[in-house]
């Protein structure tokens, strides 16, 4: 059960992580909390660079979370499947 907690946070996480990425694509500013936002057109290179790091990690999130899930749920059954 504590797997799939974990799981679902890290989902959350992902989510979070793919609406600033939507959000940014669409608008074409990188909202950077800690300084000045990241324009795509006065910095294409760093905008696109940040973007596709950013993507790539809510991906590989993702998987983490899919990854958790799944062992999750299957000690699950095989703890059922040894009860009976």
């Amino acid at each position: 059960m504590a797997a799939l907690a974990i799981a679902a946070l890290i989902g959350w996480g992902c989510v979070i992580g793919a609406t600033e990425v939507v959000e940014s694509l669409r608008s074409g500013v990188l909202n950077n909390r800690k300084g000045p936002d990241i324009l795509a057109a006065e910095q294409p290179v760093l905008y696109w660079a940040l973007i596709s790091f950013y993507t790539a990690a809510t991906l590989s999130a993702a998987g983490l979370a899919l990854l958790v899930t799944a062992i999750a749920v299957r000690d699950l059954i095989r703890a059922q499947g040894a009860d009976q």
